[in-house]
């Protein structure tokens, strides 16, 4: 398919993450001629926009195409990923691990409020920590900016996002989030022994490793996208990457 004048502008706009997505159904568009945003909304099964092109010229204007392909992008990165953060359950006790447990009001902290329980059999008291303690933002504020990171928003557009609903952070606070809990998401899977199929894929990309240019090599499950293992080199011809193997 051709792709007109308007739709690589609007590339070009989701691109440079000039979009800041309010919900589902609507989109903050920033101009690239002026400094005022445009409001672009779905009505109906179809993106309006606030803009001149838009609302005069009755087109499928730049700012809808850059809508339309942030969404695009963004469902190809949770295709591929797979990656869902889900909420915390609580089954059973910590002490006994019994499953006779109930609700046992709340405690109140800095980072928000924490569900308690009561094993009904060895009578203990016990909450779950969420891994928020200390944390200055909600756990739910954490918690939408790594959904968002992850599902293909850029630093910049979560800390727009948060700033909407209150939360005012900078996109450096929101990296150091991520940092902290893939780290944390890490030292858990390291404990899983992970069941992998028999087919897997090899790739290598060009990265910067502490300033410097370096290939690294990476070994995929093509089933669960499990990574099973990475290697860093020099350089791509000549190298042997058996040892991922």
């Amino acid at each position: 398919m051709k792709i007109n004048h308007r739709q690589e502008k609007g590339k070009a706009i989701a691109l440079k993450s000039d979009l800041i997505r309010l919900s589902d159904n609507h989109y903050h568009v920033h101009s690239q001629t002026t400094k005022r945003d445009y409001d672009v909304i779905l009505v109906t099964d179809n993106w309006v926009c606030s803009c001149p092109d838009h609302k005069f010229r009755h087109v499928c204007c730049k700012h809808i195409h850059a809508v339309e392909f942030s969404i695009s992008l963004r469902d190809q990165v949770r295709e591929e990923n797979k990656v869902t953060i889900s909420p915390v359950t609580v089954n059973d006790c910590q002490f006994c691990h019994s499953s006779n447990i109930k609700k046992f009001g709340i405690r109140h902290n800095k980072s928000g409020n924490i569900q308690r329980f009561i094993c009904n059999d060895c009578h203990r008291t016990f909450s779950i920590n969420l891994g928020f303690s200390k944390m200055k933002s909600s756990p739910e504020a954490i918690t939408n900016a790594l959904q968002l990171y992850f599902t293909g928003e850029s630093l910049r557009n979560v800390q727009k996002f948060l700033k909407l609903q209150g939360v005012n952070v900078s996109h450096k606070t929101i990296y150091l989030w991520i940092v902290k809990y893939t780290k944390l998401m890490k030292a858990h899977l390291d404990k899983i022994t992970p069941h992998v199929g028999d087919a897997w894929r090899a790739d290598e990309v060009y990265i910067k490793v502490r300033g410097e240019l370096r290939y690294v090599f990476s070994l995929m499950d093509s089933e669960t996208r499990f990574w099973i293992a990475q290697e860093v080199a020099n350089r791509k011809e000549g190298h042997d990457a058996s040892s991922l193997f």
